[in-house]
């Protein structure tokens, strides 16, 4: 499918079971670049998610749990997988009807390839176009020729990424034009699964955010398999950048070249490491996710809270210690929790660090349970209190990017944090 143009589909088959009934039917899946997918089908039995004997306009939450997949038969394409749709996305009305109308986030298309052209490798392919809002630089060069009529008129050389090792994974990428990104992989079938192949796009995407410090997204990824070509399409999502103050790593403040080598050896870590996935995993994309949310809130009693909580959470997560109702994180419980992630994952030398980032937790989550709105000296919006908040925000923003790199597996991590400096510092 062409993603950048509008298009129509005939479904000869739509099925699916929600709630215990199985429903089936046909009809048209529709594409927008702007707005992405839409299904319209009529089904041989009513569905909807309200009826005459709920309130008119009911408060109907969704989660995970309640979304359920749909099959479609697409004709002359093959098959597609609708993975998560939303109840909740089902259209409004009074009775429910037999006529299934709802937005899509993702449709998986599957097609087989001719046998002709079926080749046994030793590799699981694929590849995947990423949308960006600052261009990614890596160190590896991409000269590009172009030429007309066989004679060459241009080389153009630009920044981009290149690691083969055939016996693990050989992956390449470059950024084909502003605000894209494109990827594309070949996994070693001794190591990798099938399985995995499917999921290094999403990994991928992960990894690219945090070494970057923005929200990448998926636009489409491609994989062959057993004779099937995999295409995964995702509706357009903005990408955003965080604020300089919320950047997790500190390679925005290293020179040009040692940004880009660090950009390469962390991105290869930490698409292996969530390619992988697990709780520690998991916590990491949580981090950054937190902090997107903190960067993009409006006043800083926002972006302090959200961003000084993390650190419990972090701690709460690993060591499977859930809140209860009357339960307190005192600061004992605290700093244990500190020195036996710095005993795992840092060193003696971020002794200081960790400390640090506990009085910063404390000081911000405790600014903020009490508020105000006061200039005066020592107010919460005093000039004193805000410069204060920034080199905070700051050092606890770096701080939890180290902890992402710590439980990606990096070792002999430095504890090196930036020298924040004012307008009027001398």
């Amino acid at each position: 499918m062409d993603y950048n143009n509008p298009a129509k589909y005939v479904l000869d088959g739509v099925r699916f079971s929600y709630r215990g009934e199985s429903f089936k039917g046909q009809g048209f899946l529709t594409w927008d670049p702007k707005t992405g997918f839409h299904i319209d089908a009529l089904l041989d039995k009513n569905f909807g998610i309200k009826d005459s004997l709920k309130p008119v306009n009911p408060i109907i939450i969704n989660t995970k749990e309640d979304t359920f997949p749909i099959f479609l038969a697409v004709r002359n394409v093959g098959r597609a997988i609708i993975p998560r749709a939303f109840p909740v996305s089902q259209k409004h009305s009074f009775r429910p009807d037999n006529h299934l109308s709802m937005n899509l986030e993702r449709v998986i298309f599957v097609s087989k390839r001719p046998r002709i052209n079926q080749t046994p490798s030793k590799y699981w392919s694929g590849s995947a176009e990423f949308l960006t809002a600052e261009k990614l630089e890596f160190p590896d060069h991409l000269n590009t020729h172009t030429t007309l009529g066989g004679q060459q008129l241009i080389d153009h050389y630009s920044s981009g990424l290149f690691h083969d090792d055939k016996e693990n994974w050989s992956i390449s990428g470059y950024s084909p034009a502003d605000g894209k990104f494109e990827l594309s992989w070949a996994l070693n079938k001794n190591r990798w699964g099938r399985k995995d192949a499917l999921r290094l796009g999403e990994a991928a995407r992960k990894a690219l955010s945090i070494i970057s410090s923005q929200t990448v997204w998926i636009t489409k990824q491609n994989n062959l398999r057993d004779g099937s070509e995999i295409e995964d399409l995702h509706c357009p999502e903005e990408a955003k950048s965080l604020n300089y103050f919320f950047q997790p790593l500190l390679n925005q403040d290293m020179g040009v070249m040692e940004c880009w080598h660090f950009n390469k050896i962390a991105f290869l870590k930490l698409t292996g490491f969530f390619l992988k996935g697990g709780i520690y995993a998991e916590t990491s994309w949580r981090i950054f996710h937190q902090m997107v949310d903190a960067s993009l809130q409006k006043t800083a009693q926002a972006q302090e809270l959200l961003l000084a909580t993390i650190l419990e959470a972090v701690f709460r997560t690993i060591n499977n210690r859930p809140f209860k109702v009357g339960d307190y994180y005192p600061e004992k419980m605290r700093k244990a929790d500190m020195d036996k992630f710095r005993a795992e994952y840092f060193s003696e030398k971020w002794i200081k660090a960790c400390d640090k980032a506990l009085d910063l937790h404390r000081d911000l989550r405790h600014r903020n349970a009490h508020p105000d709105w006061l200039t005066s000296d020592d107010g919460g919006m005093s000039k004193g209190e805000l410069i204060k908040s920034y080199s905070s925000i700051i050092f606890l923003s770096r701080f939890y990017g180290y902890m992402i790199l710590g439980m990606a597996g990096f070792k002999d991590l430095e504890p090196r944090f930036p020298v924040v400096q004012f307008g009027d510092d001398k």
